[in-house]
């Protein structure tokens, strides 16, 4: 018998996760997908050994978003999978308790093998986070990271590229910002 929704805001932080953690077992094996939605709304897919999900997620504001999660048969899952407009990502997914709080560690498969990725739910957008040894950089809102985002991607690489792309541009223009500011000390207006 199949339930009704989940429904609620989740609030995560996430990041880019080195050597150092130890995986937990096998992990659950993750295929996931997504289809073309209303503007601003995800549509995720997600196969998983138990059984599979429809999930809608609103866009993140102040750090948290609202979603609902049916579960669905998982070969209804599958079906759905083989209509999304790009291969589904996969991945292993493994849950790390630390201080208190559950992490969920993405090592991610076949074309973005390599990518792995922490996330930690919050009850609230500001809540102090005691960060592992093995999280580096944190991409929290980065849409690069978008689950969503990395399935239209063709390898762990690209996704990286991108990241490192934009934080480049974002330097080149805080550069140019503190040196137009640097100028205008220099060179003020007479009103």
């Amino acid at each position: 018998m199949i339930k009704g929704p989940t429904l609620g805001i989740e609030t995560e932080r996430k990041f880019l996760v080195r050597g150092g953690w130890q995986e937990s077992g096998a992990g659950t094996h993750i295929r996931q997908g997504y289809l073309p939605s209303l503007s601003g709304l995800t549509l995720r897919v997600r196969w998983t050994p138990d059984g599979g999900t429809v999930t809608v997620k609103t866009p993140a504001l102040s750090g948290s978003r609202w979603e609902a999660e049916w579960p669905i048969p998982g070969q209804a899952a599958l079906t759905l999978l083989s209509a999304c407009p790009h291969t589904p990502v996969e991945k292993i997914r493994h849950f790390h308790p630390h201080e208190g709080l559950v992490w969920e560690i993405d090592r991610f498969l076949g074309r973005h093998a390599g990518l792995v990725l922490a996330e930690v739910e919050l009850t609230a957008p500001g809540q102090t986070v005691a960060l592992p040894d093995w999280v580096t950089h944190e991409v929290t809102g980065i849409p690069a990271f978008h689950n969503s985002v990395i399935a239209w991607t063709a390898s762990a690489d690209e996704v990286l590229n991108s990241w490192r792309a934009a934080v480049e541009r974002d330097q080149a223009g805080a550069s140019r910002d503190a040196s137009a500011i640097g100028e205008g000390r220099k060179n003020p207006r007479k009103m």
